[in-house]
């Protein structure tokens, strides 16, 4: 999670000096700000479509890889695409990939409304950038097999290929957003536990004459045993604050 989020961090960098440039930047300049990475020509063409669906003009590429994106929404040429690839055809894995990325940013929006979003603990371009990586597993995922996506006249079954990539987008973003709340409702019950812990020792050492044991301390705020030796081992200021068994 810590090397995802660092790549988020400097791919949000990088479309920050492309604005800055007028929306422009080449795929050099790009290569160059990920240099820390061990970046495979497919990775490095990944990241360009994502900032190009951004609308962030690459230099560098043979084509104008945001024209190609937007132009390739219609179903019959997706369909078109997809049949060439389930047929073994080299170039349109990464046409598919193309022809999917304004689909990722529409699944997007649906989570806008989204509490992690609205608090801004994740941007939409963190969804997006999880659901371009959902699109490239989805794709990979029926890379292993494409005979069992051919139906018995040989003509490929467009739904459940379009199925299994949108599957895997919307399960890439979702995750993300379980993963990030998660952590994020994990530490704000741990801080009002630790401020309650605070508050409760306070209380009960003016009421007691001395420092409450964590029994007394338990069964006055409800939380067990455990959690408070949980929250004694993490939190310094509690262990001050909270003194041993009777």
């Amino acid at each position: 999670m810590e090397e995802q989020e660092q790549f988020l961090e400097i791919l949000n960098e990088i479309k920050e000096i492309a604005i800055s440039q007028d929306n422009q930047m080449t795929k050099e300049e790009i290569k160059q700000y990920l240099n820390y990475m061990e970046l495979s020509d497919e990775k490095l063409n990944a990241v360009c479509r994502y900032l190009a669906a951004a609308g962030i003009k690459i230099h560098g590429t043979k084509e104008n890889i945001y024209q190609e994106t937007t132009s390739l929404t219609d179903s019959s040429k997706i369909n078109g695409i997809i049949k060439d690839f389930l047929m073994g055809e080299a170039s349109a894995r990464d046409t598919l990939a193309k022809s999917k990325l304004s689909h990722v940013i529409e699944l997007a929006a649906a989570y806008k409304q989204r509490e992690a979003v609205v608090n801004q603990i994740i941007t939409m371009d963190d969804i997006i950038a999880e659901g371009n990586v959902g699109l490239l597993v989805g794709i990979s995922v029926i890379e292993k097999d494409k005979s069992q996506y051919l139906k018995n006249n040989g003509e490929p079954d467009y739904e459940t290929v379009n199925g299994i990539i949108n599957m895997e987008i919307v399960n890439a973003m979702e995750s993300m957003i379980d993963t990030v709340s998660e952590n994020s409702d994990w530490e704000s019950a741990f801080l009002a536990k630790a401020n309650l812990l605070h508050q409760a020792t306070q209380h009960l050492a003016q009421e007691y004459g001395r420092i409450p044991s964590k029994v007394e301390l338990s069964a006055y705020t409800k939380v067990s045993t455990k959690e408070i030796n949980d929250i004694m081992s993490i939190s310094k200021d509690t262990k001050k604050v909270i003194s041993s068994e009777n």
